[in-house]
């Protein structure tokens, strides 16, 4: 009987004893859950960081030069670094076509000419534009100063030099009636300009001016804007595939290129060095001559109120209608389909 009770007694303190037991286990683990430092916070990096969009390349119309600086200016700077753009650009010249290079989808953006885009999109290739460097065109006629050229009717019997099938000089012919000209190709080079005195060259008022000027070469020259062919220049554009299947790219891009540009235009100075990496032959005195010339015919006009690169359906439609009267286009196209402005920041 007395053992029957003792072991009952012995079982019962079993029991409370590994009650005690679970129940300092608990503690501790809660203790120890305590004890544990709660996790780092994963920082915002939506907010930090720009998205990563991949590389982009940007091809020109020439050679690097001012007419091309604001887009250095922004590589120069990391704009399109911060845009989330792995970003390379190709200085253009005599042997590249910046349209077949975007085209082709080798190049994600370019340069080109209003007419360009809309010889395009007449053979079928889906150019568009998105940004206009140029308000005002910087195409001009050269003279010799003692050439007498004063209006574009004293070009008649002269020789012009300028690129073939161009829009602006087919213009010019038909509504100055120019019938006695004799017209030579465009090669980029002047000599054969300086050696004849009855010769008339195309280029840009930013440049070639300058250069005739420093080899005492005195000229007169005659602005195409002001003959009534007035199309946007140094036009940047890219495809309807890039716009539809990347627009988050398309838009980075245009809001780096945009602050690009305003960091050029307040201190040109400072991009001499990277133009010049780009471009050897570039010197001082034509980087400021250029820089100086171009400010008026970029952010004048409508893109003193709207902000750089702003274009007009009014200005598409009449260089198409233009271009359509010559014949040089046959395509008589919706000029919304060719160029558009949501891609400009001004337009958020």
């Amino acid at each position: 009987m007395h053992k029957t009770i003792w072991n009952k007694t012995l079982i019962l303190l079993m029991v409370m004893f590994l009650l005690l037991l679970a129940a300092c286990g608990g503690e501790e683990s809660s203790e120890a859950e305590a004890d544990t430092e709660p996790a780092e916070e994963t920082p915002d990096t939506e907010e930090e960081e720009a998205v990563s969009l991949g590389e982009a390349s940007l091809v020109t119309n020439w050679f690097a030069q001012p007419e091309h600086g604001g887009n250095y200016a922004a590589l120069e700077e990391g704009f399109y670094a911060e845009e989330g753009i792995e970003m390379s650009i190709e200085p253009g010249g005599p042997q590249i076509s910046a349209t077949q290079l975007v085209a082709s989808g080798k190049m994600d953006f370019g340069y080109t000419s209003g007419e360009d885009i809309l010889n395009a999109r007449d053979k079928g290739i889906p150019l568009v534009a998105i940004g206009a460097i140029f308000q005002v065109s910087p195409y001009v006629l050269i003279s010799h100063a003692d050439a007498g050229v004063e209006d574009f009717e004293d070009l008649e019997g002269m020789t012009t030099i300028t690129a073939p099938g161009v829009g602006y000089w087919e213009y010019i012919k038909k509504s100055y009636e120019l019938d006695e000209v004799k017209e030579l190709s465009y090669t980029g080079q002047l000599s054969t300009f300086i050696e004849d005195p009855d010769a008339v060259t195309q280029g840009y008022i930013t440049s070639e001016p300058y250069v005739l000027d420093q080899q005492g070469v005195e000229n007169n020259y005659l602005r195409i804007h002001d003959s009534g062919f007035q199309p946007y220049s140094n036009v940047i554009f890219t495809t309807e595939d890039v716009m539809e299947e990347k627009p988050e790219l398309v838009k980075a891009f245009m809001a780096a290129t945009v602050k690009g540009w305003e960091a050029y235009r307040d201190d040109p100075v400072k991009y001499k060095e990277i133009l010049k990496e780009y471009n050897p032959d570039l010197t001082d005195g034509l980087m400021d001559f250029g820089a100086k010339e171009q400010e008026e015919l970029i952010f004048g006009g409508d893109a003193e109120e709207h902000g750089f690169g702003y274009m007009t359906e009014e200005r598409w439609a009449s260089l198409q209608e233009q271009m359509l009267d010559l014949g040089i286009v046959t395509n008589d196209e919706d000029p919304t389909n060719f160029f558009t402005t949501e891609f400009l920041p001004m337009e958020e």
